[in-house]
């Protein structure tokens, strides 16, 4: 595999340790900023928001210049906006930040995976794209534990100013170790919906909204899951998550091994029945950590791991169309988590935070039967831009 790869899940681990650190300290920073912890919720959900609608526009806007001219633009442009998180004043202006984080990571999101299955051979594109999205679980696995250590010591803030270094040696490893590219014809995102006409192909993304809609409706607010139902402290909620972006990173490494081996649409098929069962028993789990561990393991690796599973599918199933249709299911993976989050949000504001679980488990059930549906629709020749 292209050593280059691991410079890519590396970006892919700084821009994911700025996307996912809110949800381990939601109550500080709701405390901080004087609004509910559903309120501070809305973070995570407004970064995935922005990031599902910028990405494909964004993308078509800057096609026509050089890629890593462009990457390192977004780089400078998201750099700022931590810095303009740690000293925003109120909750208004760090919404605002996060929506820029958001669009600077959605540039390079596309161009970093788009990278990745080029560099790569195709017996092992499946995996390239596992390690590039690996770089966001190991942000889960390190972002998170550390953050509410950060937290603890020297404020929420200290987060946005710790992600600074990393930033810099992502940008020097972008200008010393990824080539050139020169731009491309632009492909108007109407063309780039067009290649939606394919139902098997909307099937998928509709398939990836779904299950990180059900994934996130519990996920973005575990913290407070963790300290109401499971009666877990600061402490050993920092384990909890360090347990989960651990699986997360083994199930990503799984999910593209098993898609090079036997197709994605029936890895996914089988990591989206398994989310849903650890969703589903996952309440009743919170009353002995021991129980609850093995679950939140189990919930990290499919989570992730269906993730590379849905992308080997859509290249596959459209090769000709291989960069717009990762660009759309990056989209696809964020507007979930979006909507995700609100649901989850409404849900924690009218009844227990145990049922954000359930509310998920059932909308990935949904995802699964999407799944099976687009698997037994037919697949089109050649998809044709027009």
């Amino acid at each position: 595999m292209d050593k280059r790869i691991y410079l890519l899940a590396f970006v892919n681990f700084v821009l994911g340790c700025v996307e996912v650190v809110p949800a381990g300290i939601l109550c500080p920073i709701s405390r901080d900023l004087g609004v509910s912890v559903s309120a501070a919720g809305q973070m995570l959900g407004i970064f995935s928001l922005v990031f599902a609608v910028s990405a494909p526009v964004l993308q078509v806007v800057t096609a026509r210049f050089e890629r890593k001219a462009v990457f390192l633009c977004a780089l400078v442009v998201f750099a700022a906006s931590c810095l303009w998180s740690a000293l925003a004043p109120d909750y208004s202006s760090s919404m605002a930040a996060r929506g820029i984080q958001a669009a600077s990571s959605g540039v390079m999101s596309a161009i970093g995976f788009s990278l990745a299955a080029q560099l790569s051979d195709p017996a092992y594109r499946g995996r390239a794209i596992a390690v590039c999205a690996m770089g966001v679980s190991c942000a889960v696995v390190v972002g998170i534990p550390l953050g509410i250590m950060m937290t603890n010591s020297f404020g929420w803030r200290a987060n946005y100013l710790l992600v600074m270094g990393p930033a810099a040696f992502c940008a020097l490893g972008v200008i010393a170790w990824l080539p050139q590219q020169p731009g491309h014809v632009t492909v108007p995102l109407r063309m780039q919906l067009h290649t939606l006409s394919d139902i098997k192909l909307l099937s998928a993304h509709a398939v990836t909204v779904l299950l990180m809609w059900g994934h996130f409706t519990i996920y973005a607010f575990l913290a407070p899951f963790l300290e109401r139902v499971a009666g877990i402290g600061p402490h050993l909620t920092s384990v909890v998550y360090l347990l989960f972006g651990t699986a997360g990173m083994l199930g990503g490494w799984l999910g593209g091994y098993s898609s090079d081996r036997w197709g994605g649409g029936r890895s996914a098929l089988i990591g989206g029945c398994l989310l849903a069962l650890s969703l589903l028993i996952l309440p009743f789990a919170a009353g002995s950590l021991w129980l609850l561990l093995p679950v939140v393991a189990v919930w990290g690796m499919t989570s992730w791991g269906v993730t590379p599973s849905m992308q080997h599918y859509i290249t596959i199933n459209s090769p000709e169309t291989a960069g717009i249709q990762l660009g759309l299911n990056l989209s696809a993976i964020h507007l979930g988590l979006a909507i995700g989050a609100a649901v989850g949000g409404v849900a924690m504001g009218r009844l227990p935070v145990s049922y954000n679980a359930w509310i998920g488990a059932a909308v990935v059930v949904l995802a699964v039967l999407a799944i099976y549906y687009s698997i037994r629709q037919p697949k089109k020749t050649r998809l044709v831009l027009a």
